[in-house]
C-alpha cells in the first residue's frame, strides 16, 4: 500500500487526504503541532490505512514544510500507538489485532466508569440537557464522521466534569487507539446513546455504570470480529 499518500492521485484517499491538508493550514502556530494533526487524522478517517507505508517527502510536500516536522510528528505519534518506526519497512500505520482491541476496551471500561462514577454527584438539570441535546444530534447527523463527531462531543463534555485531565487524556488516547478501526467499520449507532440520559438524569450512578460497561463490551466483541475478518482477508491473500 506505499504512495496512498500521495495527495496527487484521484483515488478517494487522496481525495480525503487533500481536504485534510487543507483544513489543517494556517490553523496552528508549528509546522511539527499541523503535520502531527494532519497525519493523525488522516489515520483516524481511513484515509492511511492499518499497514499501510508512509511517505515522508509526500506529506512534507503536500503541507508545504520540511521532513523534519514530519519525522518529530510521527515519532510523537508512534509513542501514541498510532504509527511504527522500522528500520527496515519505515514508518507504517499501526494494525491491532482482536487482542489487542479486547485489551483496549478493557482498560477503557476501566478508566471510563470511573470518570463516569466521579461525575454522577455532579450533574444539574440543565446539563444533563445539554448531553440530551448532543445524544438527539447523533441520531440526527447524516453521516458516520458527523456521528462520531457528536459522540465524541457528549462523552468529552461529560468526563470533563471529574476534573481528572490525566486520566481524560488516557481515555481520549485509548479511544484514538481504536478510532479508525470504528470508521473503517462503519456501524450506525444511532438511538443508542439517548438511553444513557435517564440514568443521568436520575443520578443512578449504578445504571449509568452498567450502561456504560455493556455499551462498550458490545463495541469491542464487533471490533474484535472486524479485525479478525480483516487479519484472515489479508492471511488469504
Amino acid at each position: 500500500m506505499a504512495g496512498r499518500s500521495d495527495v496527487d492521485g484521484d483515488s478517494a484517499a487522496a481525495t480525503a487526504l487533500r481536504a485534510i491538508a487543507e483544513s489543517v493550514r494556517g490553523t496552528f502556530q508549528s509546522a511539527e503541532t499541523m503535520t502531527k494533526s494532519f497525519i493523525r487524522e488522516a489515520i483516524q478517517q481511513g484515509a492511511f490505512e492499518p499497514g499501510e507505508r508512509l511517505n515522508l517527502d509526500e506529506i512534507a510536500e503536500s503541507l508545504g514544510v520540511s521532513r523534519m516536522p514530519v519525522r518529530a510528528s510521527l515519532r510523537q505519534l508512534e509513542g501514541e500507538g498510532l504509527v511504527q518506526i522500522s528500520p527496515r519497512r519505515g514508518v507504517t500505520v499501526s494494525v491491532l489485532n482482536a487482542e489487542e482491541i479486547a485489551e483496549i476496551y478493557e482498560l477503557r471500561i476501566l478508566v471510563e466508569t470511573h470518570l463516569l462514577t466521579r461525575v454522577m454527584g455532579a450533574l444539574d438539570d440543565a446539563f444533563v440537557d445539554d448531553l440530551e441535546a448532543i445524544a438527539r444530534s447523533i441520531d440526527d447527523a447524516d453521516d458516520l464522521g458527523a456521528q462520531l463527531e457528536y459522540r465524541y462531543r457528549l462523552f468529552d463534555k461529560l468526563y470533563e466534569r471529574a476534573d481528572r485531565p490525566r486520566m481524560l487524556a488516557l481515555a481520549h488516547s485509548l479511544r484514538e487507539s481504536v478510532g479508525r478501526y470504528v470508521r473503517l467499520q462503519r456501524v450506525d449507532e444511532k438511538h443508542t446513546h439517548e438511553a444513557l440520559i435517564p440514568f443521568l438524569r436520575a443520578g443512578d450512578a449504578a445504571g449509568a455504570t452498567s450502561w456504560l460497561i455493556e455499551h462498550l463490551r458490545k463495541r469491542s466483541a464487533r471490533l474484535e470480529e472486524f479485525v479478525a475478518r480483516q487479519d484472515g482477508a489479508r492471511d488469504d491473500s
